[in-house]
């Protein structure tokens, strides 16, 4: 990145367009229900936002765009929200913010591709008097305004009992259990293993072997999925750290003829994975709700411009779904785990 081209691009940018106009603040006040903001002062507001996602290719990443885009067409405010695709690729992340910032954007939401790698775009950004919400994943180091955050930690903990009450009722206590993980090098993906390994430990079993997604694609969960399983044939236990892993490991699993040998629990959740834990191949997912976490990133964004003081993190409580509790908790999940197709939710 050339430097006297990176200067012209942050003294360049112009002032912000819009200014608040006696708004009428408002908040996503729980999972599952959704609020309105204000339009009194509303329509005098007009807003360019961007997103900065680690891959459209996830579906997570899209369902949470979707909520951001859904909060933003019930603001009442004009507000124009635009996706810039990172390909998992730390480079095309910063590019992608330095583009969004010489376009003039009021404002970044982001979900890093790692922890590691956000404090790049958050120097950029803050050079140029750009605000940015972290949104999922986290930072190692940097200013923003506020960090919207699943409980990874509490959600893989809850993930891993079932597992070990499974494993138990099976007569495999103790057994060995392995493991398809998102990047440690997110903060959210060590939260998750913590909270697996946790309740592994009280269980009286361990992790044997864990691989980590590079691409994110189910093929590369299957093939993972499958050499665990050769490196590990007394393994009782399949634990997934996201949903195209766990539908990945599933393929895998039938494929080795292993349907009856192991339990597997799952982190996310798709409407594949929901009938995987509806015919009980799943035995539970934690499902983070990214459609609420869109929408919770969008108000934070908005309160901020708007000159309003925000929480400086705010977490966003998974959903433990399984078999047995499914039925209960189908209409939250077509609300704040998967996006509305077509729409914006009603205003409670």
């Amino acid at each position: 990145m050339n430097e006297q081209h990176l200067d012209r691009l942050l003294h360049g940018r112009r002032s912000r367009r819009s200014v608040m106009k006696g708004a009428v603040a408002a908040s996503l006040v729980a999972p599952g229900a959704f609020r309105s903001f204000g339009v009194a002062g509303a329509q005098d507001e007009s807003y360019q936002i961007a997103y900065l996602t680690p891959g459209l290719n996830v579906p997570f990443w899209k369902y949470l765009s979707d909520g951001i885009k859904q909060a933003a067409a019930a603001s009442g405010a004009s507000i124009e929200v635009t996706d810039y695709d990172s390909r998992n690729d730390a480079a095309t992340q910063l590019q992608n913010a330095q583009d969004a910032i010489t376009r003039g954007v009021d404002a970044i939401i982001i979900s890093p591709t790692d922890s590691s790698t956000a404090p790049a775009v958050l120097e950029l950004a803050a050079e140029a008097n750009v605000p940015v919400i972290i949104a999922d994943i986290g930072t190692d180091s940097g200013d923003y305004v506020s960090f919207v955050i699943s409980s990874n930690e509490q959600g893989a903990y809850e993930a891993g009992q079932v597992l070990v009450e499974n494993m138990k009722a099976n007569g495999w206590e103790g057994a060995d259990v392995v493991m398809i993980t998102i990047s440690q090098a997110r903060i959210n993906g060590q939260n998750r293993t913590r909270g697996f390994t946790r309740a592994l430990e009280e269980g009286g079993s361990k992790v044997a072997q864990y691989l980590e997604s590079k691409d994110y694609t189910r093929a590369e969960a299957q093939q993972q999925a499958l050499d665990l399983l050769t490196a590990n044939p007394d393994a009782r236990g399949f634990f997934t750290q996201h949903d195209e892993a766990t539908l990945g490991a599933w393929t895998a699993i039938e494929d080795a003829g292993k349907q009856n040998d192991l339990i597997l629990v799952g982190f996310d959740g798709s409407p594949e994975s929901v009938e995987l834990i509806r015919e009980g191949k799943l035995k539970a997912a934690s499902m983070q709700q990214p459609v609420l976490m869109g929408r919770m990133s969008l108000d934070v964004t908005l309160k901020h411009l708007r000159g309003e003081e925000v929480e400086k993190e705010t977490e966003v409580p998974t959903i433990l779904v399984t078999p047995e509790n499914l039925t209960d908790v189908e209409t939250t999940l077509a609300d704040t785990v998967f996006p509305v197709e077509g729409g914006t939710p009603p205003a409670a």
